[in-house]
């Protein structure tokens, strides 16, 4: 079977990531989904929240991206989930490009949460997060980069 290249795709395609940063960067959760307990997204990110000692669990199905793909943010009460995967595949006759992401935000639950400490493991397209709480919460929170282990 031959895989056709029509005109438009590479326009399409364009269009398609310009309309999803612009939803990214504009909406806070315009054009999405949202459950009315803190949850925007796509909802292609199944997703589970876990009491811990001492905090939370946070575990959320990746499958097909690699631990480099996925942006994992903690900014304001809020634990940011962004993972876009793409394969070019082809040569100069036939080229073709497949993507795909996913994006997920959640309220964490009110407390004081300890953002230096947050940690996370990604194993078998399974991302787990570790959010410890504290008594108190310092008042310069500027948000927070989280490597992902």
């Amino acid at each position: 079977m031959v895989n056709r290249r029509y005109p438009f795709d590479e326009m399409d395609s364009m269009m398609n990531r310009m309309f999803r940063n612009m939803f990214d960067e504009f909406g806070g959760g315009l054009g999405r989904d949202y459950d009315g307990e803190g949850r925007m997204g796509r909802r292609d990110i199944h997703l589970s929240i876990e009491d811990a000692d001492g905090g939370y669990v946070v575990v959320a199905d990746l499958p097909g991206f690699e631990k480099e793909e996925i942006d994992l943010h903690f900014d304001d009460g809020y634990l940011t989930i962004e993972a876009e995967h793409e394969v070019s595949e082809g040569d100069d006759a036939m080229h073709y490009t497949r993507s795909r992401s996913a994006f997920e935000r959640v309220r964490l639950p009110e407390g004081d949460i300890v953002v230096e400490d947050i940690a996370a493991e990604y194993h078998n397209g399974v991302l787990e997060i570790h959010v410890p709480m504290a008594e108190a919460m310092d008042d310069d929170d500027e948000g927070h980069r989280i490597d992902i282990d």
